[in-house]
């Protein structure tokens, strides 16, 4: 009885909740505005520290976060989507790339209210306009 409820729960928590994923760097040409702002960050918008918010297929988004120094690498810690606002979370750690603005692509199923996206300290990501 107790595992039958336990299953249940899980199955109605994981229905719930927005579905995430960190998108690979090398197929950032499957969605072309996000391409197109991407080269920006690394060319034109090189101390932009931040994120943008894109619609990609089936209405579901993806979110470019970029840290806008070029050893401070960008690590997905998790969402969470409650009373009307949907937050990001990632962590900033110091090492070296080889990008001028370091970022990550994040997808969301769907954003619930106001969006945000903060370090790990809190801190938030200014969003692009």
């Amino acid at each position: 009885m107790y595992l039958l409820i336990f299953v249940l729960m899980i199955a109605f928590l994981s229905a719930c909740g927005s579905n995430t994923w960190v998108l690979e760097k090398d197929r950032l040409d499957e969605v072309e505005s996000v391409k197109n702002y991407v080269e920006q960050l690394q060319n034109d918008y090189t101390d932009f520290r931040g994120f943008k918010v894109f619609t990609i297929s089936e209405g579901k988004k993806m979110v470019v976060v970029s840290s806008a120094t070029s050893n401070q690498a960008l690590e997905f810690n998790g969402a969470d989507v409650s009373n009307n606002s949907t937050t990001i979370t990632v962590e900033e750690k110091s090492t070296e790339t080889d990008e001028e603005n370091p970022y990550i692509l994040i997808g969301i199923d769907e954003i619930e209210g106001e969006f945000s996206v903060v370090n790990e300290s809190g801190e938030k990501f200014k969003e692009y306009e």
